[in-house]
């Protein structure tokens, strides 16, 4: 059957051992995050997607850490994190109407942002959850140029094929003079780096 996210699915077939979102998880974000996303959650689950280009987290393991990007001293349950790209880009998804009462998918304003923990670099990339997914995902230059494939097919040739929650980065970091190439990469654990990255960033 399909779901809303479909086309997503099609372009970037779900790895294995993906992780269904509990009831309870389910529970704790449906008034925060748009229902096509929780039905991917429920249907496939949190993981690899389009052989390791994108990963579905669980937002609870990585909220710390964007808050920490964006300098929030209290939880901002209108700024969470849905995805990382193989090399650690934090996607996003913002209710910008910042209304405490639920999330209205017809009535608020939302898009879906990224920060670069490597550079800081952050913007926003599209104005709806659905095509951020369905669409911006779902392009072939935004494959190769965001998402990076042939880096990540490279990388991945070097250094293995990542974990559930890991991540690419360049040793030493871009920020004490890495370049980012595959040769000199490594992979870890994604909730450890960003916290290394977050760190370095805010003490630079």
């Amino acid at each position: 059957m399909a779901i809303k996210l479909q086309t997503f699915i099609d372009t970037h077939t779900p790895g294995e051992n993906l992780q269904q979102a509990s009831a309870e998880i389910l529970a704790r974000y449906r008034d925060h995050l748009p229902a096509s996303l929780l039905e991917l959650w429920q249907t496939h689950g949190f993981g690899f997607y389009g052989d390791g280009l994108i990963q579905l987290i669980n937002p609870e393991q990585y909220q710390d850490n964007l808050w920490g990007w964006l300098m929030y001293d209290e939880e901002d349950m209108d700024r969470l994190p849905i995805a990382l790209s193989a090399f650690g880009d934090i996607l996003y998804f913002r209710n910008l109407t910042g209304e405490d009462e639920g999330l209205d998918e017809e009535e608020d304003e939302v898009d879906v942002a990224f920060i670069d923990p490597h550079t800081s670099q952050s913007d926003s990339l599209v104005w709806s959850l659905e095509e951020f997914f369905n669409d911006f995902c779902c392009d072939e230059e935004v494959i190769e140029e965001f998402f990076c494939r042939s880096r990540l097919l490279k990388t991945r040739k070097l250094k293995g094929v990542l974990a559930a929650d890991e991540i690419y980065y360049p040793v030493p970091a871009l920020r004490l003079g890495g370049n980012g190439e595959p040769e000199n990469s490594d992979k870890g654990d994604a909730s450890v780096q960003l916290d290394l990255l977050l760190q370095m960033a805010l003490n630079g």
